[in-house]
């Protein structure tokens, strides 16, 4: 079997790379190496098609619903409001032509 390697390297100091490299040493060997073969694949077949692989969709869903889980449970302390930006009416119904 021919074989094409390559090395990752993640920059620690970036959040969004540190947690990318924390998930993938979570992975078995076999599985990373799946992972990142089948992530490309998405990204090429996403850039040639414009739509996104539903397995795809399937592991954001994933991780999104267990970085949900790991968030600390919401309080009963008052959220400030935001500031109200006074509009008249016309630019409202303009602002909702743009949702078809």
């Amino acid at each position: 079997m021919s074989v094409y390697r390559m090395t990752l390297r993640f920059n620690l100091e970036d959040a969004e790379e540190r947690g990318a490299a924390e998930y993938m040493q979570s992975l078995k060997h076999g599985d990373c190496n799946r992972f990142v073969v089948n992530a490309v694949l998405a990204r090429i077949k996403e850039e040639s098609t414009g739509m996104v692989d539903p397995t795809l969709l399937d592991s954001i869903r994933r991780i999104f619903r267990e970085e949900v889980r790991a968030l600390p449970p919401i309080t009963d302390a008052p959220v400030p409001a935001l500031p109200v930006e006074e509009q008249d009416d016309q630019s409202v119904l303009d602002d909702l032509e743009l949702f078809g």
